[in-house]
């Protein structure tokens, strides 16, 4: 049941352990024994149950850990039963809640009842030591400072239309939404969304990725090409076979400070096996995958969703099929393509044959205005990205309108 053998002593102010823990699966408990291990913590409980096995285990002994973890599993009312668990616990426990699924509503109200952190399945050791400070013995404080939201692009392959899509959210974010974007660009040795915009780059992105321990709010935005007054550019154009002159780790930084100034930075990855493609999904908060109705893009779909969300941070991540050619025989169909992947795609964006090379090409927004065309997808992803709602069309309303009269 336990790690380590812990003492029974009635003593006062003898604690019986410093960490305890109930889980309800074996993997769980493993990663919490390979983590008190790594931490030589000595005096430990880890067993198999839920809050009602903690409630009883605490009752029986004299003082209470210092930390304790709690699984939800088989709990449908986790509020009452942690408050029933609250009275068998001294106020000075450091309580962090394991759930299943990733619940804003009820983060917050287990804030509010005093719970330290809600730590989302699958548990992993590094987790565990970004959340507990054994040796400060408390638990990392919850930042709820209010910053902006990192979304990364990638696509399958090149060509795809990674940076159509990304650069054109962008712009309307910006432009129609009133949000300050920042656009990142990772392609070291010169994307595409400089010449979308008709601007050159200033090499910002290797001067702050050179520079991190140097950085602050001003320095960053000194290095940031502007495009009207809320779209701003950050980027590279390095000779080609140039090493990275930077530091792994880097990107971490940077995209710190531009959440503190920004609504949304928005991460053109590039290869998604580069480093700095890696960094931008371990920090991502969403993340979008940019495919087309190909058998390579088909496979390659099912590989990178699986390397984006195996990790930490476990990014939501979104399919868009994107249509970069002329309809023609051969393409994998798109109901085909959900059922391989296993996985709904978010929009499919249709064939645009002329206005898109127009509008690269002159540095200018597209000014294709067809009911289901180019503009109209990137308004549904932008719709997807900040919660809105399409409003229904004014026919529409004036029919619900008249019924109700």
């Amino acid at each position: 049941m336990s790690t380590t053998e812990f003492s029974h002593s009635k003593k006062a102010g003898v604690r019986t352990a410093d960490f305890m823990a109930f889980v309800a699966d074996r993997n769980t408990e493993q990663t919490l024994k390979s983590f008190v291990l790594e931490q030589a913590m000595p005096h430990t409980h880890i067993a198999i149950g839920g809050i009602d096995d903690a409630i009883a285990h605490l009752s029986r002994i004299e003082r209470s850990p210092l930390f304790l973890l709690v699984d939800l599993h088989g709990s449908t009312m986790p509020l009452s039963d942690l408050a029933r668990l609250s009275e068998v616990c001294e106020p000075s426990v450091q309580v962090v809640v394991l759930g299943e699924r990733n619940d804003v509503g009820l983060f917050r109200s287990l804030l509010k009842i005093g719970v330290r952190d809600y730590l989302v399945k699958p548990l992993t050791v590094e987790l565990l030591k970004r959340t507990i400070d054994v040796s400060e013995r408390k638990i990392s404080p919850v930042m709820l400072a209010r910053v902006g939201k990192t979304i990364a692009f990638a696509g399958t392959r090149g060509g795809v239309g990674v940076t159509t899509l990304a650069l054109n959210l962008a712009r309307h974010l910006a432009e129609e939404t009133h949000r300050r974007v920042a656009y990142v660009d990772l392609d070291l040795y010169g994307g595409a969304a400089n010449s979308m915009l008709g601007m050159q780059s200033n090499n910002g992105l290797i001067d702050v990725l050179q520079n991190v321990h140097r950085l602050d709010p001003q320095y960053v935005e000194r290095t940031l090409l502007t495009h009207g007054t809320r779209l701003f550019m950050l980027s590279a154009e390095i000779e080609r076979g140039t090493e990275s002159p930077f530091k792994p780790g880097a990107l971490r930084r940077v995209l710190e400070l531009l959440c503190d100034s920004f609504h949304y930075v928005m991460l053109d990855t590039g290869s998604p096996s580069a480093p700095l493609a890696a960094e931008a999904f371990d920090h991502a908060s969403r993340v979008y995958l940019v495919t087309d109705r190909s058998v390579h893009s088909t496979r390659q779909s099912i590989r990178l969703l699986r390397y984006i969300e195996d990790r930490d941070s476990n990014p939501q991540t979104s399919l868009i099929l994107n249509n970069p050619n002329a309809a023609g025989t051969g393409k994998v169909q798109t109901s085909d393509f959900v059922s391989a992947v296993g996985r709904n795609v978010l929009h499919e964006v249709q064939f645009e044959p002329k206005a898109l090379s127009i509008a690269e090409n002159l540095g200018e927004a597209p000014k294709e205005k067809a009911p289901n065309g180019f503009n109209h997808s990137i308004m549904r992803i932008s719709n997807d990205l900040t919660g809105q709602h399409e409003m229904a069309e004014p026919s529409l309303l004036r029919k619900l309108i008249f019924r109700r009269g």
